[in-house]
């Protein structure tokens, strides 16, 4: 009976040990991925309606970022024809996009921001001119 309590503990023991191993292996992979420095910068005249060009630095490779214009509580998805885009190898992307239409656009400086699916995240400010 006794070497069967001894089996049990092993038993117990490793199963315990394996555990925590697989616990530690997927924390340090998880983040070893995670993005340092995810930055975003725009190239545009802030007149609405024109052209914005949005570069982003420092991402997750293969990451899908959703690029989302916060103006006044009102949440605008920008990006190539609205879609999200998808980081290359090098961790950057580009997209081109307009600025809100006139109808639309509150002028003011409001917050870009590129956020990832695979955690990283990058803020920018935007200046939009009167019409």
């Amino acid at each position: 009976m006794r070497m069967k309590s001894n089996f049990f503990i092993l038993v117990v023991f490793c199963i315990s040990a394996l555990t925590i191993l697989a616990f530690i292996s997927c924390a340090t992979t998880e983040t070893s991925k995670k993005a340092t420095g995810a930055a975003i910068s725009i190239i545009g005249n802030g007149v609405p309606g024109k052209t914005l060009k949005i570069n982003g630095t420092g991402f997750i490779p293969g990451e899908v970022i959703e690029l989302v214009l916060e103006m006044e509580d009102i949440p605008i998805i920008v990006g190539k024809k609205g879609k999200a885009v998808k980081v290359k190898e090098d961790g950057t992307f580009t997209a081109n996009t307009n600025y809100p239409n006139k109808l639309v656009a509150i002028p003011g400086s409001w917050d870009l921001v590129a956020k990832g699916n695979k955690g990283s995240t990058a803020i920018c400010k935007v200046e939009i001119k009167k019409p």
